[in-house]
């Protein structure tokens, strides 16, 4: 679900980040699901976080919300990953209050826990139809009352809905099987009219493929308008090796023409953010391998749909153990994902990583004062509806790591804090 204000391309390779959940035994599960737990009142003031409980039913320690759909500041999806003996499940459920409740969650699917979660983002229209993917894919018609699987002959990278026009970005094959055969995997680019009822197949780019290297699979899909979307794909490869440069392709015609683009990482680009701003601004922050709570990123700008492209900060190793970084940018924690407020003003989200924010188009990344997220766990996802209202979900330092949502209404001079309960 976009928010009709920017679009942000989620990033694949640390979902698994997201799926960190407390351990806790049965006994204890089952009394605290029935048992409302009363906290303070909230309080707000400069620069500052502030709580907004009510007397509500607690979310018990094995249930961790772990993504979030919203169509505006109020009314908003969450997915609830709740961690069994032995059997993992996501449930869904409804906000109208900014997250500070959600609706008794849905079951939509379940899995051993031993195993990968077979989803991980959530995506809505205004129009009651929602998506659950990642790499299956599972759909709702009627606002989250109940879910069907929807079978797909490869793994679904995105879903991307703007009112009634709704893509879907997948791998022609399962990724799985395609990494097994050491053979590239063409991206499948769909649309629905329906809600996700059916499917027609979009013309793609004959060059946007998931390399044999990409074992989760990488490809991105962003839309500006019904007509007008960026698509990129893997880093080249050349004789097993990746050239830094990532394709990019860009159509105002619903895919029925693509122009070709590059994203000129200069930096081992094995991970990728991007979006688009109001204005018409690319940001895309592309990153390394991460290792210790660190991970070398490089931010790019385009003013001109991606023709050309200014390097506005970057971490590299100018030999083997000499790391070099520009005044400013960004280099601990990992990659999450951005929204680009403006050409000027972006934030950033990742794993081991506080909500980051650049006022001057990317040249220097700061934490967002007091700190919103957690250095153990970080920060997940952001969404900004206009300038100045905007959501981050992540964990929280004040709040044992628990998923947290923040909220501001004046660009980021003031948060809100808000630990989810049921109603």
């Amino acid at each position: 679900m976009k928010n009709g204000y920017t679009n942000v391309m989620r990033v694949t390779k640390y979902r698994g980040f997201l799926r960190a959940l407390t351990a806790t035994c049965a006994a204890v599960v089952m009394s605290l699901m029935s048992s409302p737990v009363a906290n303070s009142a909230s309080l707000t003031s400069a620069h500052s976080p502030t709580s907004d409980v009510t007397r509500k039913t607690a979310i018990p320690p094995n249930t961790r919300l772990t993504n979030i759909a919203f169509f505006n500041p109020s009314r908003g999806y969450g997915v609830f990953t709740v961690q069994g003996p032995e059997a993992c499940s996501d449930r869904v459920s409804l906000t109208r209050n900014g997250g500070a409740t959600f609706s008794a969650p849905v079951p939509v699917v379940a899995w051993p826990c031993a195993n990968s979660a077979p989803v991980s983002t959530l995506a809505f229209d205004d129009h009651g139809d929602g998506f659950l993917y990642g790499p299956k894919l599972f759909i709702t018609h009627n606002g989250g009352a109940t879910w069907s699987p929807s079978r797909q002959r490869g793994s679904v990278l995105s879903v991307e809905a703007l009112g009634h026009s709704i893509w879907m970005l997948e791998t022609s094959r399962p990724v799985s099987s395609s990494a097994s055969m050491g053979t590239k995997n063409p991206l499948r680019l769909l649309a629905s009219s329906n809600g996700g009822r059916s499917w027609s197949v979009l013309p793609t780019p004959s060059g946007a493929v998931v390399q044999p290297a990409d074992a989760t699979g990488t490809g991105w899909l962003v839309r500006t308008s019904q007509q007008s979307a960026y698509l990129a794909s893997s880093p080249r490869v050349l004789q097993g090796k990746q050239i830094n440069a990532t394709p990019l392709w860009f159509t105002t015609d619903a895919g029925a023409t693509w122009s070709n683009r590059t994203i000129p990482c200069r930096g081992s680009s094995t991970d990728m953010a991007l979006s688009v701003a109001p204005d018409g601004a690319i940001f895309d922050v592309c990153a390394g391998q991460p290792g210790a709570g660190n991970q070398l990123k490089e931010t790019l700008r385009s003013t001109n749909e991606g023709r050309r492209w200014q390097i506005r900060s970057m971490c590299h190793f100018a030999t083997s153990n000499v790391l070099r970084c520009t005044p400013g940018s960004q280099f601990s924690g990992y990659l999450g994902q951005i929204d680009a407020v403006s050409s000027s003003t972006v934030y950033l989200v990742g794993a081991r990583s506080s909500l980051e924010v650049s006022r001057d188009g990317g040249i220097t990344w700061t934490a967002v004062p007091p700190g919103l997220g957690s250095s153990a766990g970080g920060t997940f996802q952001v969404i900004f509806f206009s300038p100045s209202a905007g959501i981050v979900l992540g964990d929280s330092d004040q709040n044992n790591e628990r998923p947290t949502l923040w909220s501001t209404t004046d660009g980021g001079a003031h948060w809100t804090a808000r630990q989810p309960r049921f109603s």
